[in-house]
């Protein structure tokens, strides 16, 4: 049984699951067929007790496979891996290496924390990367010893790629990415100007400018296949969403299939909710953080279906153009 929405857009109103993965369907008016698919694949990041961590892989219908952040990499002072892990390393590797791909066409970093490049920490030395996307953006304020570092180390990684010819590309709202002659991908946020900051006393004391100025601006992108909308949400926070972004943005850029939570799923406005209205949402996210994730009720409440990694594992979404397909690695008991 389907569901038409006013829009024209189609769905299944049943759930069924397909061997030990849940699989969903959802058929749109087709435009025509693409030679390839399209796969976004959300990996799970552990939960090693920093950041939330946040890596998609991307696996264009031309064959190109390019990274939106990497996940997570904590350096300790003796040279390890806080947790023994980094993403790059443990996540992303293995991955590219089971499905023989030994090149990345690119990343793309959302922004300059270290749970969403920690991973590229690792594989800029151990893995092909053609280019590297971010937004340019530098962090001017006072912070402390801690984000100093974490951003002095993208700073570096930054500048490594800017010596290389044609490696490196700083990008805004308007501009588009050539990802893939089958995508139609747009850059959101931030503007060139970029957010700025305009209520410091609301902000919590846990949350300084060196953590919330970087997620406000995060690189947020918009992916069209055929028919089928992706939107990369970044890391931007619920005040941020509300202030500036819904204002900056059109409002049917926001639509879409399906949505990479912004803010890890934690930081959920209900009006960016009911301005996007996702089909299905995805939150990269810990499983003990799985109860208080408030993207499975505000997304939720605009008829989205919620996946979180740390309760579901990876999540893949695979599209062809006209429809497309949900799978996750374990069906959550919570």
């Amino acid at each position: 049984m389907h569901v038409k929405w006013d829009d024209g857009w189609r769905f299944p109103a049943l759930l069924k699951p397909i061997a030990s993965a849940l699989a969903v369907t959802v058929a749109a008016t087709a435009l025509g067929s693409d030679a390839g698919k399209f796969t976004l694949t959300c990996l799970e990041i552990p939960d090693i007790g920093r950041g939330a961590g946040l890596a998609l892989v991307l696996q264009t219908p031309g064959g190109k496979t390019w990274l939106y952040d990497t996940g997570s990499g904590y350096r300790e002072k003796d040279g390890s891996w806080t947790g023994n892990h980094n993403s790059g390393r443990d996540l992303i590797a293995p991955f590219l290496k089971e499905r023989g791909i030994k090149e990345l066409d690119g990343v793309i970093i959302s922004h300059a924390h270290l749970d969403h490049f920690g991973g590229l920490v690792w594989l800029v030395d151990n893995v092909g990367i053609r280019r590297l996307i971010d937004s340019g953006y530098k962090f001017g304020g006072s912070s402390t010893p801690d984000y100093q570092s974490e951003l002095g180390m993208y700073e570096n990684l930054r500048e490594g790629f800017q010596r290389r010819e044609g490696a490196y590309r700083a990008v805004h709202a308007g501009d588009k990415l050539a990802l893939d002659d089958c995508l139609d991908v747009e850059v959101l946020a931030p503007p060139k100007e970029f957010f700025a900051e305009l209520h410091p006393e609301k902000r919590p004391k846990n949350d300084p400018a060196a953590h919330y100025q970087l997620n406000a601006n995060a690189l947020i992108l918009r992916i069209t296949h055929g028919r089928i909308v992706f939107l990369l949400g970044g890391d931007i926070e619920l005040q941020d969403q509300v202030e500036h972004l819904l204002p900056s943005v059109p409002r049917e850029k926001l639509k879409c299939h399906a949505l990479i939570a912004p803010g890890h799923g934690l930081h959920s406005a209900p009006e960016f909710a009911e301005a996007a209205r996702p089909e299905v949402t995805v939150a990269s996210i810990f499983g003990r953080w799985g109860k208080g994730c408030t993207a499975r009720r505000v997304y939720a409440a605009v008829g989205s279906k919620v996946y979180v990694t740390g309760l579901h594992g990876n999540v893949r979404i695979e599209s062809d153009g006209a429809s497309y397909r949900v799978e996750t690695q374990r069906e959550s008991k919570d």
